[in-house]
């Protein structure tokens, strides 16, 4: 038992013991939007020198591209680019999305490397021989996300397929992996692997080409009802599966709006679409066939300048050998004149002889300078050639990426427009039948089924989460921020035997303590937590299953699985109260910040809940929520109520 005094908006936890207050706030409520104008730059850097050189961003960023014309943006492709294009093509998408109200997405396959918590993408120029050369030679990521927060974008999405090991061993990164960031504003940002984890690039499934993380986004991207969090959520658990826990994905967000890359009406490739491509593919060929043959000409042509080079040379050799064989015979003949006067004639010779030597060095160091230009131009030549080679071979993988949808897209019976609601509703419907097959399962490939059907959006959805992680433990955890401290990353029970739990509900506007009551768990069973012998239940999760108003079918309103700024759920049961009436309760709830709370027993990391209830009487509330993830309740609580 406490027997210290609880006042309100603070926590005294003594023994594990628990209060929390009661006040007011309020809430924003989501808005849905209509599908906007949508840009995206895509970036694909392969090309590295020695052991840096990757497989697969070039393919990645081709098809990304491909399925991003698909779904209706305007897309930029950016291929093996230096850091002057890349800062260039940055600068060019800002210009074009100003004041456009747009949504822009931001894809980036290639090297990347974090430095004293900033990201950086490497271009294929960079030079890095200490830590100093990299804030100079490679990308800021803020600069990008800052970019396009200045030209006003309703939506930004950024997508880093960089998290793999740094090769630049000289420029020492400050940790493995990218570093983790909350997203700004309307902004949602994914990474391949969790922050301080890395990403192998030669993970390749099926020989398709394209790396782990890619191949499962573009599987999820061309699905016929993309909402941004289930696609995302399903790239996460379709490479956790497949790398068994070694790689896992990450996301921050912080959008206020839904947001679809596909809205519910099936996306078929117009043929315009094609035609247009296709016509784009054969401009660039006739280009590179342009360019070939201006290269074979001057090839040669070089080679015609090799040619009458030569011939310099010789003629300039016979020339010099004849000159030498007329020395020869005037020095000869010098030797039958007077002492005098072939000393002289002796000195005038030689001083001839010099200066012809002079020339014939200097002939011969301009000839060896035209020799090298010209096998510099020569190899420049076959550079290009080998680029234009390259280019050819990643447009034809486009137009082939394209075929393909087409002929899947002609093959599959259309669907029905589904709307958000729609399918949201649905979703909350089928989570609970769903659920009543997986709960009682151990194995993983059950609730990785379950969460592939049910990625987001539901306390089933995090119940089903904490229990895979239970019996399949990632091996792939994410980086603390700066600053923060390991409790926040706590990812063991919440709740004990003998917990004890002292609550105070105080009136915020009267300072009156309306009452104070005790909790104790007193036994824990599987996803059961029984307080004061069965008076109240929760979930593992503290979603209640009894309370002194009834009883929660399903659990309602507890902690996600998983904590992280951005991350936003949805609860939803039939209370049956103690008076035989039925009530239907929503709750939607979003991690909105971190922060730290003060009690007499001492200062608590948290993460800040904002969450709406409404109920089918028509009373809603709004809550304030403080979460430390070692506890199964609250830290601390504010609650307005409107209505009954």
């Amino acid at each position: 038992m406490l027997n210290s005094t609880v006042n309100a908006n603070w926590l005294a936890r003594l023994s594990r013991a628990v209060g929390f207050g009661l006040a007011l706030i309020a809430l924003p409520t989501p808005a849905n939007a209509p599908l906007e104008l949508r840009y995206a730059l895509v970036i694909g850097n392969a090309a590295y020198p020695g052991a840096a050189k990757l497989d697969n961003p070039l393919n990645d960023a081709v098809a990304i591209a491909t399925t991003l014309r698909g779904l209706g943006f305007d897309v930029v492709e950016l291929r093996n680019a230096d850091r002057l294009q890349m800062v260039g093509a940055v600068d060019k998408m800002t210009e074009q999305l100003k004041g456009k109200h747009a949504t822009a997405v931001f894809y980036y396959a290639g090297h990347g490397m974090q430095l004293n918590w900033r990201n950086y993408m490497v271009p294929i120029d960079a030079k890095l021989s200490s830590s100093a050369d990299v804030p100079r030679q490679t990308i800021d990521l803020s600069t990008v996300v800052d970019s396009f927060k200045k030209a006003g974008n309703k939506t930004n999405i950024l997508i880093l397929d960089a998290c793999r090991d740094n090769p630049f061993k000289a420029a020492s990164a400050t940790g493995k992996g990218l570093a983790p960031l909350d997203a700004p504003a309307g902004t949602f940002l994914a990474y391949a692997t969790a922050p301080g984890n890395v990403a192998e690039d030669g993970d390749i499934a099926d020989g398709n080409g394209n790396g782990l993380y890619t191949q499962y986004l573009l599987q999820e991207l061309q699905g016929p009802v993309a909402k941004i969090e289930d696609v995302f959520k399903r790239v996460r658990l379709g490479v956790r599966k497949k790398s068994q826990g070694r790689q896992i994905p990450w996301e921050s967000t912080s959008l206020e709006e839904d947001f679809y890359f596909n809205d519910g009406i099936k996306f078929t490739f117009k043929p315009e679409f094609l035609a247009q491509v296709k016509a784009q593919a054969e401009a660039k060929r006739a280009q590179r066939s342009a360019e070939e043959n201006k290269a074979r000409e001057r090839e040669q042509q070089l080679a015609a300048e090799q040619i009458k080079e030569r011939e310099r040379q010789t003629v300039a050799a016979q020339a010099a050998e004849q000159q030498r064989l007329a020395d020869e015979s005037r020095a000869k003949d010098i030797q039958r004149l007077a002492t005098d006067a072939r000393s002289k004639e002796q000195a005038r010779l030689a001083q001839e002889v010099k200066a012809r030597e002079e020339q014939r060095l200097a002939v011969e160091t301009a000839a060896k300078q035209r020799d090298s230009a010209i096998a510099q131009e020569q190899a420049a030549a076959l550079q290009a050639q080998a680029a234009r080679a390259r280019e050819g071979v990643a447009e034809r993988a486009r137009i082939a990426e394209i075929e393909r949808a087409v002929a899947k897209a002609k093959t599959e019976p259309p669907l029905a427009k589904v709307t958000p609601e729609q399918a949201r509703e649905t979703e909350l419907k089928t989570a609970k039948t769903d659920w009543e097959k997986a709960k009682v399962s151990t194995d993983p490939e059950v609730l990785y089924a379950f969460l592939a059907k049910h990625p987001t959006g539901t306390e089933l959805t995090e119940m089903a989460q904490h229990r895979l992680d239970q019996v399949s433990k990632p091996l792939a955890i994410a980086a603390l921020g700066r600053g923060q401290e390991a409790s926040l990353a706590y990812r063991g029970p919440r709740f004990k035997l003998g917990d004890e739990f002292q609550f105070e509900q105080v009136d915020m506007l009267t300072k009156i303590v309306e009452r104070t009551y005790w909790r104790k768990v007193t036994a824990i069973q599987k996803d059961a937590v029984s307080v004061n012998d069965d008076a109240v239940a929760f979930t593992v999760l503290g979603a209640v299953l009894t309370d002194d108003r009834g009883s929660y079918e399903p659990p309602f309103a507890g902690q996600p699985a998983e904590f992280q700024i951005g991350r936003k759920w949805t609860s939803r049961t039939t209370q049956s109260a103690r008076d035989g009436r039925s009530y239907e309760l929503t709750m939607d709830s979003k991690i909105v910040a971190v922060e730290a709370i003060m009690t007499p027993a001492g200062t608590y990391q948290t993460y800040v809940v904002e969450a709406t209830q409404y109920v089918s009487d028509g009373s809603i509330q709004r809550r304030k929520l403080w979460y430390d993830p070692r506890y199964g309740l609250p830290i601390r609580s504010e609650v307005v109520q409107y209505g009954k």
